[in-house]
């Protein structure tokens, strides 16, 4: 089973709200090429009026339209509800350029479910079906979705799959939690292995992949496609390294590679008119995990978390190493 969308054993950048901005996606791909697919983070789609353009235009980036490579391995996600406008959004984001929509049926969020969009709409497959079969007769290009395994029961898995594939979805990601699992470990990998054996179209798996060698063992186990890697991402943005080209870290490098990530990511910030208080959030919130495995990395972690400016985050991880 192939797909123009990604290479078999790829490996795909989850979508990841709050992180995976045009910004943080344009220093992944500048200082951690490799990646097959990036993801923006889901944008919501109105329940009343429309977006306007620059508003779309922003979400995945002018830089990441202008640049044909990165416009086609961009996937534009959107996070929809029954009463929203999908079809009109759709249309609008085709018009801008954009080559590449997801659909979220996987946010897990209190927030998100309480507005009837994300996982939550895993409890009513027809709107499942209303929704897909929409999107796909409005949308000429490429259309997938992510998905938990179910709301409440992961044995939802096939009929999921089922659905999507009868709607026209060429590809899913499956992240093998339900919803009521939230991101309680471990990830059962078996429902991604249960939704490739019913799939007529590839099945990407999501879950627990934190390092090269997690990736290799979901393909193996599951069968699946390619990997999609959401925290593992996060922690070694530079993850391409490791499962194309059996690149090991030793600290000095790890926290070298880290250094340089999150410079080049504060400078963008800072051009692209974020002021240093927003710089100093923005660093924090995407080095969650960036610090693991090092010699230190915990305490280092919670200096970076206590700084106040970005020179002075920069100044710890420089005395730390």
């Amino acid at each position: 089973m192939q797909t123009d969308l990604v290479p078999a054993q790829g490996l795909l950048f989850a979508p990841m709200e709050g992180v995976t901005d045009s910004v943080y996606r344009q220093v992944v791909s500048e200082i951690c090429p490799g990646w097959d697919v990036l993801a923006c983070d889901f944008l919501r789609v109105p329940s009343a009026g429309h977006y306007p353009k620059k508003h779309l235009i922003k979400h995945i980036g002018q830089q990441f339209l202008e640049n044909t490579d990165w416009n086609k391995r961009t996937m534009y996600q959107i996070l929809t509800s029954e009463r929203a406008f999908t079809v009109d959004l759709v249309k609008q984001v085709a018009d801008i350029g954009v080559h590449w929509v997801d659909l979220n049926l996987g946010c897990p969020s209190k927030t998100v479910c309480k507005s009837g969009g994300g996982s939550s709409l895993l409890r009513d497959l027809k709107v499942v079906e209303r929704i897909v079969t929409d999107i796909r007769k409005s949308f000429s290009g490429r259309f997938t979705c992510k998905v938990r395994a179910g709301f409440s029961n992961g044995d939802q898995i096939t009929d999921i799959i089922k659905l999507l594939n009868d709607c026209g979805a060429e590809m899913i990601t499956v992240h093998g939690r339900t919803r009521e699992m939230m991101y309680k470990e471990p990830a059962r990998w078996e429902w991604i292995e249960e939704a490739v054996r019913v799939s007529q179209v590839p099945i990407v798996g999501n879950g627990d992949v934190w390092n090269a060698q997690d990736a290799q063992r979901m393909l193996c186990e599951t069968g699946c496609y390619a990997v999609m890697v959401a925290r593992g991402a996060l922690k070694t943005p530079w993850f391409p390294q490791h499962y194309y080209q059996n690149v090991t870290d030793a600290p000095e490098t790890r926290i070298a590679m880290a250094r340089q990530f999150l410079k080049r990511y504060a400078e963008l910030l800072t051009e692209s008119g974020v002021n240093d208080a927003g710089v100093v959030r923005q660093i924090k919130s995407v080095s969650r995990y960036i610090f693991d495995e090092l010699p230190g990395g915990e305490v280092l972690r919670r200096k970076v978390l206590l700084s106040q400016t970005s020179a002075n985050i920069f100044n710890e991880i420089n005395a730390s190493y």
